[in-house]
Order: structure tokens, then C-alpha cells, then sequence
């Protein structure tokens, strides 16, 4: 293998090697292919968690479209999204070929007809650049019994990473995530998971300050130890406005902006609950259709919301629909997968490739899994891209101990944001080689000036940004391409 190299290619490596080893076995070798094939493949990332969460509109939020499928037959079947030139459905039934079923889309998303009961899966190619690089993965709901825990054991086996959803973030419902027992995947746990408090906007029986009572919930649970043990971070998220927001009409501007005419006194009454709102006749100024479709799209909350933001200042629908994406929670959401997961697609990628090849050593014992089991060990042990990672979730979520100068420094220098030495040190890109000696010297000194002298609560974050800078030290002596 190749020895130094980046995390990608000694996993690629060790994938190539594991294929050599089973060539005389063909489903093993096979099941390690179909590895190597998804190692170099988009980002593959989950939105699951518990029954009723929201998955499906969380999804449509995410593409930005009405893409949340719904069929005649029972749940049960997860569905995967991913570009295409065209719209399209595939099922894959348990025992019978692969074949196409028509799609059909109304107001409330996409609709499947004629779904067997055997149906495994469903493959839903959509036009979008959301979904160009990042294939989505939509669960049925996970039950909290050992059958559950079995279904998202097999189920974090097929993704890169996951947004695991939950209507209270409750210690039961975290209670569906499967534990993490012995081996090296202790090392990298929580790695690839971020929970959700979705549907945020019904938080608190949703009250007027549902959406801000939500993110105060959701930013006391991430520093919880039941909490930091399973994911990277956890935020608050309505699914429902932030799917209003991106697709957000003008009629539906206008509806928000009439109610927003209306004095607040003679307004807030018939926003206390729903049957006050479709009771409210004439008052509000507003058909009941035109009302009904409203609560549809945004429900209470949203309305309650919208007509607050139209209030202060958002006077046309792209400016409401910006307010309304950040209110939710939704762009917050969007950042983070961009940082911890998307810009981390190979390291993500690398630790599935590892359980792989662990899996396949345990579950095909012959006279080189030792081996295989101990480089993957190996690997593991010098994978500093995995530390990078933890931290850059610690600096979001302020658990790094870092101050605000300090910890902006160490996001850079840690890879948050972009990978390459000229990033990390943030000098332009066609900078010398005795520039980037000279600031990635000087940041060395710094952050292990830092690490001896910080407080036991910074001290391990320090260490980790000066590895990363020694790192940069090392990979410019060695002449290493720096792009």
C-alpha cells in the first residue's frame, strides 16, 4: 500500500488488496467491488429516525422540490433519490427483476401506483442539482425493539452518512440508534450522524416561540454526553417551512402579505389554533380555500411566522422566502452537511470502505484476515482526517474549548474551509513554497505553544490543529502536489 498518503488512497489501496485476497471467492469479491464502486461515487446520505418525524417533507426541503413519494400499498420500503435527466421510478421487489412504474406528481408530491408488498426499494431519479452530487435515502420510521436496531445497523451500512430525525430528541428515541460495541469503529462513532428535532415549528404544543424554544432545546441537547456519543451535532429543524420556503409562490406571498395588513390586535386571535383560523370567516380577508391551503403549506407556525416577517421588512416573495429558510432552521441544517459531511465525502467514504473490510474478514475467515484486520487497524490508528473531523464538529457546536479567534483559526487550519494547504493557511493560491514554509511554520509554533498552555479543555482541540499544521510541514518536504 502506499505509505504516506492521504486516508482515500490508503483505503483504496487496502480495498484493492482485500479484493486480491478473496479473488477465489466470488460473492466476496463481489461484495467488495460493489464497495470500490460506491467509494468513488456521490455522497450517500440518510434522512431516517423515528415514525412520523417528518422524513419525507424534510427530503422535499432538502431538493427543494416536491419530490416526497407516497404509494397505494403499505410502508415499509425505503426510497433513494438521485439526479437524473428525466423523472423516473424503479421498484426492486425481494425476489423479481428490477422494472419502471409510471410517476405521477400532484400538489402534495409524487405518487406511486401499483407498488408490490415485496417491494425492497424504490430508486427515484429527479432532475435536480440538489441532488447531483448527494443521493438522498428516505426510511420508513425505526422502531425502538431489537427488530429496529437491526433494521439501522443494515440501514448505516448502505449510507455514507445520516440526518437521524426525532420529534423530541428524547434519550428513547435516541434509543433507535444502533450501538456502536468494541473494534475500531468505537474510534470513529458519531462520525457520520447528525439528529434532527424536526418539525420544530410544533415544539412546545406550537406556541408563537416554537421555532426559538426548539433551537434552545436543540443546542442544550448537543452538549449532553447520551447526546455527543451518537452525532456530530444536533439542530432544529422544521421541515414543513423550510419546504414552504423553497418553493414558496407568489400567491402565496400575496396571502401572507394580506394577513400581514391586517392590525395585530384584530389578526392574533384567529392564529391561536387551526379551527380558529378556518373559522375566521371574512375577518382575515382571506377565501377558506385560499386559508386552508396556506395551513397546508406552512401550518401555524409558519403563518404565524410569515406574517411577522412580512411585518418587518420581507416586501416581496424572495425576501420572505430567505427569511422563512433561515427561520426554520433549514439553511443552519443545509451548513452543516455541507461542512461535516459533503466536504468530508472521502473521509466518510473511507471510514464505510474500513467496516467493509472488516465485515468481510470476520464474515469469510481464511488464512489472511488477520491480516486484513490488523491493517485495517493500522489505518484507522493514523487516520488524523477522522480527528479533524470530530473537531471541526466540536468548533460548531462550541464544545472545542477554543475562544473566538483562536477557534476561527483552527476551522481553517483543520480543513473547514477547503483542504488544500493554501486553504488551510489561507494564502492565495499561487503563493511560493517559502510562503507556505513560512506560515505553516509560524501556525506549528503557534498551536503547540497553544497545546502546552491551554486548559484541559482546549488542550486536546490545540493538539489536533497542530498535527494538522505538522501535517502540512510534512506534505510540503515531501514535495507532495498541494492542490
Amino acid at each position: 500500500m502506499t505509505e504516506p498518503g492521504d486516508l482515500p488512497t490508503r483505503v483504496h489501496d487496502l480495498l484493492g488488496e482485500a479484493i486480491r485476497i478473496y479473488h477465489d471467492n466470488p460473492a466476496a469479491r463481489g461484495w467488495l467491488y460493489r464497495q470500490a464502486e460506491r467509494f468513488a461515487g456521490p455522497l450517500r446520505l440518510a434522512v431516517t429516525g423515528t415514525p412520523g418525524a417528518g422524513k419525507s417533507t424534510l427530503v422535499s426541503a432538502l431538493v427543494g422540490q416536491g419530490v416526497a413519494l407516497s404509494t397505494d400499498g403499505e410502508a415499509g420500503h425505503r426510497t433513494w433519490y438521485s439526479d437524473g435527466p428525466q423523472p423516473r421510478a424503479q421498484v426492486r421487489p425481494l425476489q423479481r427483476a428490477p422494472y419502471e412504474l409510471p410517476l405521477h406528481r400532484d400538489d402534495h408530491g409524487l405518487r406511486l401506483i401499483g407498488v408490490p408488498g415485496d417491494a425492497l426499494e424504490i430508486l427515484v431519479e429527479w432532475p435536480s442539482r440538489s441532488l447531483r452530487h448527494t443521493h438522498l435515502l428516505d426510511t420508513p420510521g425505526l422502531t425502538a425493539a431489537d427488530a429496529g436496531w437491526q433494521t439501522a445497523a443494515e440501514l448505516w451500512q448502505e449510507v455514507d452518512a445520516v440526518l437521524f430525525l426525532s420529534r423530541t430528541l428524547s434519550a428513547a428515541d435516541l434509543g433507535r440508534v444502533p450501538p456502536v460495541r468494541g473494534g475500531w469503529a468505537a474510534a470513529t462513532a458519531a462520525l457520520h450522524v447528525i439528529a434532527v428535532l424536526s418539525r420544530a415549528d410544533e415544539t412546545v404544543g406550537g406556541r408563537v416561540d416554537a421555532m426559538l424554544a426548539a433551537k434552545q432545546i436543540a443546542r442544550r441537547r448537543r452538549r449532553e454526553p447520551d447526546v455527543t456519543v451518537m452525532c456530530q451535532d444536533a439542530l432544529a429543524v422544521s421541515g414543513l417551512v423550510g419546504y414552504a420556503a423553497r418553493t414558496l409562490r407568489q400567491d402565496e406571498f400575496d396571502a401572507v402579505a394580506t394577513l400581514g395588513t391586517l392590525p395585530r390586535p384584530e389578526l392574533e386571535p384567529y392564529l391561536l389554533s387551526v379551527d380558529r383560523f378556518r373559522a375566521a370567516g371574512d375577518a382575515v380577508a382571506l377565501p377558506a380555500d385560499r386559508r386552508e391551503r396556506l395551513l397546508g403549506r406552512l401550518g401555524l407556525t409558519g403563518i404565524r411566522l410569515a406574517t411577522t416577517l412580512v411585518r418587518s421588512g420581507a416586501h416581496d416573495t424572495a425576501a420572505l422566502a430567505e427569511a422563512l429558510q433561515r427561520h426554520s432552521g433549514l439553511a443552519e441544517l443545509q451548513a452543516a452537511v455541507a461542512d461535516l459531511f459533503s466536504a468530508r465525502r472521502d473521509v466518510l467514504k473511507s471510514r464505510v470502505a474500513l467496516l467493509a473490510v472488516e465485515q468481510i474478514a470476520h464474515r469469510e475467515p481464511g488464512p489472511q484476515s488477520a491480516y486484513l484486520l490488523g491493517q485495517v487497524e493500522r489505518v484507522v490508528a493514523g487516520a488524523h482526517e477522522f480527528e479533524e473531523l470530530r473537531l471541526l464538529a466540536a468548533l460548531r457546536t462550541r464544545r472545542a474549548g477554543l475562544p473566538g479567534e483562536l477557534a476561527m483559526e483552527a476551522r481553517r487550519l483543520a480543513g473547514g474551509d477547503g483542504p488544500t494547504v493554501f486553504e488551510r493557511l489561507g494564502v492565495p493560491p499561487e503563493s511560493p513554497i517559502e510562503h507556505l514554509w513560512e506560515h505553516a511554520g509560524a501556525a506549528a509554533e503557534r498551536w503547540r505553544h497553544e497545546a502546552q498552555q491551554a486548559d484541559p479543555a482546549g488542550r486536546r482541540a490545540a493538539q489536533v490543529v497542530l498535527q494538522s499544521c505538522e501535517a502540512m510541514l510534512q506534505q510540503l518536504t515531501e514535495g507532495v502536489p498541494t492542490t
